[in-house]
C-alpha cells in the first residue's frame, strides 16, 4: 500500500501543472497507478487493506476521467476492471468487484457518457445497493440505488424518443450461487440515468430487468445473438423434484430461451432453436479479460 500512496502523491503533483487536455504519457502515468491499486483491491491481504485501494482506486479514476481524451484511452492493462463502449460510442461503463472477508460481492462503477449539450463528456458514479433491494425486477433505480454488477455486454437499442442500452452483468451473489442480470440504462435528462424499464415481458407478466439465478458450480451463458435481435440464455431447472424455486439448486438443462427485441419490446421465447452451424447464434460463456470474475 506504501507503494500506492507514493505513486499517487507523485502523480497529483503532476497533474496541476497540465491543462485539461493532457498528454498519452500523463494517462499511461494515470494507468500504472490504477493497476497497482487495481491488483490490491482483488488481492489484498484482507478487506481493509482491499478497502483503502478501493477508495483510492476511485478518486484516482473520477480524477483521470474528468481530463479530454481520457474516453477514448483504453487502460487496456486494467486486467480487474471491466470496460465496456456502446456502438453508439457515447457510453463508456466501468465497472469492477469488491469481494468482502466474509465472501459477500460489492460492486462500483462509473458511467462516462457524452453530454451533447455541453459537448463534453462527464461521469455519473453508480452506488451499489443490491442487498437492501427487494424485488429487484420491478424496481425502478439510479445511480445512487444501483442493482451492482459486473457487466460484460453493452446492447444499444434507439426507438422513438428514447435510446436503451441493455446490460448484460455478472453477480457472484455468494457461495452458494450466482446471478446473471439484464438491465437496462437510459438517460433521464439533466445528467441523470436510470435503470429498469417495463420492456421485458414473459407470457403476461412484464418486468423491468431480468434476473437468473443458479447453483455457483455450474456456468451459464447470457449472450446477445445480433443477427436474429436476441438475448440467448440457458434454460434453467431444479436440481430435483422438490427445490423448485431454491435457485441456489438450478442448475442448465441444455436447452435454451430467449428475450425476442419486436416493437420496442423484449418477448420471452421457451426452448428456442439454436443452429450450430452458425456460431454467431450459439450462446457462448462470455470470456472476460484474465482476473475479472473469480472462479
Amino acid at each position: 500500500m506504501k507503494k500506492i500512496f507514493t505513486f499517487f502523491f507523485v502523480t497529483m503533483v503532476v497533474i496541476n501543472v497540465f491543462p485539461q487536455k493532457v498528454s498519452k504519457e500523463l494517462f499511461a502515468e494515470y494507468e500504472d497507478t490504477l493497476k497497482i491499486m487495481a491488483h490490491s483491491i482483488m488481492n489484498g491481504k484482507n478487506e481493509v487493506e482491499k478497502s483503502k485501494a478501493n477508495q483510492l482506486f476511485i478518486s484516482t479514476l473520477k480524477e483521470v476521467l474528468q481530463y479530454e481524451g481520457s474516453f477514448t484511452y483504453p487502460f487496456d492493462s486494467l486486467k480487474t476492471i471491466s470496460i465496456k463502449k456502446s456502438k453508439d460510442n457515447n457510453v463508456r461503463i466501468y465497472t469492477w468487484i469488491f469481494k468482502k472477508d466474509n465472501g459477500i460481492y460489492q460492486y462500483f462503477g462509473f458511467v462516462h457518457y457524452k453530454n451533447k449539450t455541453k459537448k463534453r463528456y462527464e461521469i455519473i458514479e453508480l452506488k451499489d445497493n443490491s442487498k437492501e433491494i427487494r424485488r429487484p425486477e420491478n424496481k425502478d433505480l439510479d445511480n445512487n440505488n444501483w442493482y451492482g454488477a459486473l457487466y460484460y455486454e453493452i446492447i444499444y437499442i434507439k426507438k422513438p424518443g428514447r435510446k436503451y442500452y441493455i446490460l448484460l452483468g455478472w453477480d457472484g451473489n455468494n457461495d452458494l450461487s450466482t446471478k446473471k442480470i439484464i438491465d437496462v440504462m437510459f438517460f433521464a435528462g439533466k445528467g441523470k440515468i436510470r435503470f429498469g424499464a417495463s420492456i421485458f415481458k414473459k407470457k403476461k407478466k412484464t418486468t423491468k430487468r431480468y434476473i437468473l439465478e443458479y447453483n455457483s458450480t455450474s456456468t451459464i451463458s447470457v449472450r446477445f445473438d445480433e443477427k436474429e435481435k436476441r438475448i440467448l440464455f440457458n434454460h434453467l431447472i431444479p436440481m430435483r423434484k422438490g427445490l423448485e424455486g431454491l435457485y441456489d439448486y438450478y442448475v442448465p438443462n441444455g436447452t435454451y430461451n430467449a428475450f425476442n427485441y419486436e416493437n420496442g419490446k423484449w418477448i420471452f421465447r421457451s426452448d428456442v432453436v439454436v443452429r450450430n452451424s452458425n456460431t454467431n447464434n450459439v450462446p457462448k460463456r462470455e470470456k472476460p479479460k484474465t482476473g475479472i470474475i473469480p472462479k
